[in-house]
């Protein structure tokens, strides 16, 4: 299991699947997602021909927004009333505090029984979450003869705000492709119960002493489980 099999997995099934993609960048995932409408959002879109050409013929139609996330849902209110999100994935900058923006103004036009999907929420060490502004300021900050190119940053805190601050939601973290966590509407089987002042203070030592509790982490099968009535579609 994969962020690709995850999201294709949670789109099966539906009529007129609308899939809106934060973070598309290169379009890795992006063009490899099926979907009958397709919404690309990135400041920095850095698609090759064959990257755009492979996504458009997954989908009946392509939309790109090279804009921040923040400026797309403040710009595009009315594209985004009028298509309406069935399933949604985030992966773009990796800051907690950008990641709860994007899964709250994303919640605004998610269908109930729609599913977010964020990357990057179980980080292995701790040079991979460490907290930064950027992906350049990430690498930037980093001395000695370990370079490591991949950043999860602090995405993870954006899981134990939301189990503490949304009743209204069901959240959890798969273990899989560096924690890929699922949202959706309705009652949580737990909750967290942490302020805002104590989840900045949390550092990737809380996360690794606590990591199951903190993220509701669960094996790649339990999917089925939160996707529902789609429970039924076999393994992938």
């Amino acid at each position: 299991m994969n962020r690709i099999k995850a999201v294709q997995r949670a789109l099966a099934g539906r009529a007129n699947r609308i899939y809106l993609e934060i973070g598309v960048s290169r379009g890795f995932t992006f063009r490899r997602i099926s979907a009958d409408v397709k919404i690309a959002v990135d400041p920095a879109l850095r698609l090759s021909a064959r990257s755009r050409r492979l996504a458009d013929e997954k989908a009946c139609a392509t939309y790109y927004f090279e804009m921040t996330s923040d400026a797309f849902f403040a710009n595009e209110t009315s594209f985004l009333e009028q298509h309406g999100i069935d399933v949604a994935l985030i992966d773009g900058l990796h800051t907690y505090k950008q990641v709860v923006c994007d899964v709250e103004n994303t919640l605004r036009y998610l269908r109930d029984d729609g599913v977010i999907f964020l990357h990057d929420c179980n980080p292995a060490l701790a040079l991979i979450a460490r907290p930064a502004a950027s992906q350049a300021e990430f690498m930037a900050q980093q001395r000695g003869p370990l370079v490591i190119g991949v950043w999860s940053g602090d995405v993870w805190k954006a899981i134990v705000y939301l189990r503490s601050t949304r009743p209204d939601l069901r959240v959890a973290v798969l273990k899989c492709d560096m924690g890929v966590g699922v949202i959706r509407k309705g009652t949580p089987e737990s909750r967290l119960s942490y302020s805002a002042a104590q989840i900045e203070a949390l550092n990737y030592t809380d996360l690794a002493n606590d990591r199951e509790r903190l993220l509701n982490l669960k094996p790649s099968r339990y999917l089925a489980e939160f996707l529902g009535e789609r429970a039924e579609l076999p393994p992938t």
